[in-house]
């Protein structure tokens, strides 16, 4: 119960007791006055009569006729419960007696509160000689009339009083608690990682010197976040970049390759170009080094806008004359519109000074990529494209040639159509799933993979078809059909992670879809995360910022994935407020190893004071297993930690 509701709770109390006692002895003080009065009344009445009585006495023989008309007369007004004359020996000489009949008054306040009405004697005499007693009681009809009337208006009173008392108090309370509120909202933010400082004081001395405290508390936090997150920004550019043109380097290169080829999604395939700018040292060593940098520099700045229109593109410096470009989800026939154009602005940009120099030119090797390949067959194909591309003595690249059994299918488009709506239909959407484990094999969670099968019982990877989905316009209907199926799985206990695409978000259908499954699940306790790679995050981050508060606020969790350090990705860890992150094995082993751990340990603050889990992906031995756990990293997946499973 919040303070606000126990302190209205005990002040509307005392405040009802205080005016329900005055109410209460006043309604007896009135009671009692009534009874009083009715004593006063009946004395007066019988004294009054009796006088009348005595003066018209009958004589010997004679009738009581004039008595009992006086009697009568008086009793006919209807203020008398009963009148009685009686002689000195008791007997009743004459009597009126009226049923007691209350009206306009409730019987359970005749029953509650009876009324002693009392009888008024009065002795009648001739002279010296008593001749009877008259007996007199008042009606208490008049009585519990009056007594109601003083009730409700009392009544009324109370319901007015205490209302304008509890309303006053309503907002007296609010107005004195509304700082306590602003500490109770600032401790809450506190714990969901949103620094708030309080510029409003309340003038209540001890609330004011709380969020005084409260606010240097805070500062200081969000000094500390920031100062841990500037220096992992400072460490990763030292290990990542390359110092002259901002680019990535050969590390750098490694590890995006690593994590591409470990999404096994549509980025996982694509073309890969290494570039070696030729006698590199004899221009420096002619030209010298400022006209040599400059030019290295502008070829850094053609290398992003030649590919800005490639989703999670890649470019890095590898060493002083040698650049590469990872081109996913591009075929040879967009990577050579791209390439030539690139080649033509470097021609364009080249200086007279490096024209002079002979056989200076860039020549590259270009060659495909899919998740089945490793790393080191990858680049020993580029750099085979890279070798023919020199012996040519001219600006070109080579493309390396792609084996027969490597194409994709060759199937029209009316044909891709009725094999993927035939898969949604009748079950060819299918899951693999890889366990996130944690180092006693329990499981975390397990990721989703998109599959596909035909009627043959063929299964097919993502990156042949994903690319197909977008010009089909299937996209959306194969995302809801993976969320059914994961959602269903979640049922039998398994706990999934589900990747989500940032064309999905845009589409305010989807999201409407979306919004009512999970509302209808939300009940169930499902253990469900979704999941997005840290570049579309980047690249959609308001869109993404709203998907985490809809997933968390039905108490599913968010996840990042292919995680890598840029001033962005830091940032947006607050608003985004992800359950997890996951990252290369390389990026958490570089990380520690070569920025002798203090990066990794501005890294692990960061993530401990958001309360974000670490997971190592593409874990693929025993050796870098260990590695991990020695940093110590204990959520991992991989083919080492367990292969992917249909």
């Amino acid at each position: 119960m919040t303070l606000f509701k126990q302190i209205a709770i005990i002040f509307s109390l005392f405040i009802v007791l205080i005016i329900s006692s005055v109410m209460y002895l006043n309604f007896n003080s009135a009671n009692s006055f009534i009874q009083n009065q009715l004593y006063t009344a009946s004395k007066d009445s019988a004294t009054s009569l009796g006088l009348s009585l005595s003066m018209n006495i009958p004589k010997d023989g004679e009738n009581l006729s004039t008595m009992e008309t006086m009697i009568n007369a008086i009793f006919d007004r209807g203020y008398y419960e009963y009148i009685i004359l009686k002689d000195m020996d008791g007997k009743i000489l004459i009597e009126n007696r009226n049923n007691i009949k209350v009206k306009n008054v409730p019987d359970w306040f005749v029953k509650t509160f009876h009324l002693q009405v009392p009888e008024a004697q009065t002795q009648i005499s001739s002279g010296w000689i008593p001749y009877g007693v008259l007996s007199l009681k008042l009606h208490s009809g008049h009585a519990y009339e009056e007594l109601w009337a003083v009730f409700t208006s009392m009544l009324k009173t109370f319901a007015i009083l205490v209302s304008i008392v509890l309303t006053l108090l309503y907002f007296v309370l609010t107005f004195i608690l509304k700082s306590l509120k602003s500490v109770e909202h600032q401790a809450i933010a506190i714990t969901k990682n949103d620094f708030i400082i309080q510029d409003k004081l309340p003038y209540t001395i001890e609330f004011r010197n709380v969020i005084i405290a409260m606010n240097k508390m805070v500062k200081k936090v969000k000094d500390i976040f920031e100062h841990e997150a500037l220096m992992v920004k400072k460490y990763n550019d030292l290990l990542y970049n390359d110092q002259d043109t901002g680019m990535g380097n050969r590390k750098f290169f490694s590890l995006r390759l690593s994590s591409l080829l470990n999404q096994e999604d549509d980025s996982s395939s694509g073309t890969l170009v290494i570039f070696v700018i030729h006698n590199f040292h004899k221009a420096k060593s002619e030209v010298g080094f400022k006209v040599l940098n400059n030019y290295i520099n502008k070829l850094a700045e053609l290398f992003y806008a030649s590919t800005k229109d490639v989703e999670e593109r890649v470019v890095t410096r590898l060493k002083d004359s040698e650049f590469s470009m990872i081109l996913p989800k591009t075929d040879y026939k967009k990577a050579k519109v791209i390439v030539n154009s690139f080649l033509t602005q470097a021609e364009d940009e080249l200086p007279n000074e490096l024209r002079k120099i002979r056989d200076f030119y860039i020549c590259g090797g270009a060659t495909y990529f899919n998740e089945t390949d490793k790393q080191k067959d990858i680049l020993a194909r580029a750099d085979f494209a890279l070798s023919t591309a020199i012996m040519k003595n001219a600006t070109n690249v080579h493309f390396h040639e792609i084996k027969k059994d490597e194409t994709l299918m060759e199937l029209g488009k009316e044909e891709w159509h009725k094999l993927v709506r035939t898969a949604i239909e009748e079950d060819g959407i299918k899951l693999a799933l890889q366990a996130v484990k944690d180092e006693h094999g329990k499981i975390y969670h397990q990721e989703v993979y998109l599959r596909m099968s035909d009627k043959h019982g063929n299964i097919y990877p993502a990156r042949i078809f994903m690319p197909l989905l977008n010009s089909l316009n299937l996209t959306n209907d194969v995302d809801k059909k993976v969320i059914d199926i994961a959602l269903k799985l979640t049922h039998r206990g398994t706990s999934i992670a589900i990747n989500i695409a940032s064309s999905f978000l845009k589409d305010s259908q989807n999201m409407y879809w979306l919004e009512k499954r999970l509302k209808n699940t939300t009940k169930l306790n499902l253990d469900v995360s979704f999941e997005s790679s840290n570049h579309a995050i980047i690249n959609n981050l308001e869109s993404f910022k709203q998907f985490a508060k809809l997933v968390q606020k039905y108490n599913y969790k968010f996840g990042i994935d292919n995680f890598d350090i840029t001033s962005a990705s830091l940032n947006y860890l607050q608003d985004i407020k992800p359950a997890y992150i996951k990252a290369n094995k390389s990026f958490y082993i570089d990380m520690h190893d070569n920025g002798k751990n203090s990066s990794y340990e501005s890294f692990n603050v960061l993530t401990t004071a958001l309360d974000i889990k670490i997971i190592a992906t593409a874990v693929e031995s025993k050796n870098e297993s260990d590695n991990l756990k020695e940093i110590p990293i204990h959520l991992m997946q991989g083919t080492f930690i367990e292969e992917p499973k249909l």
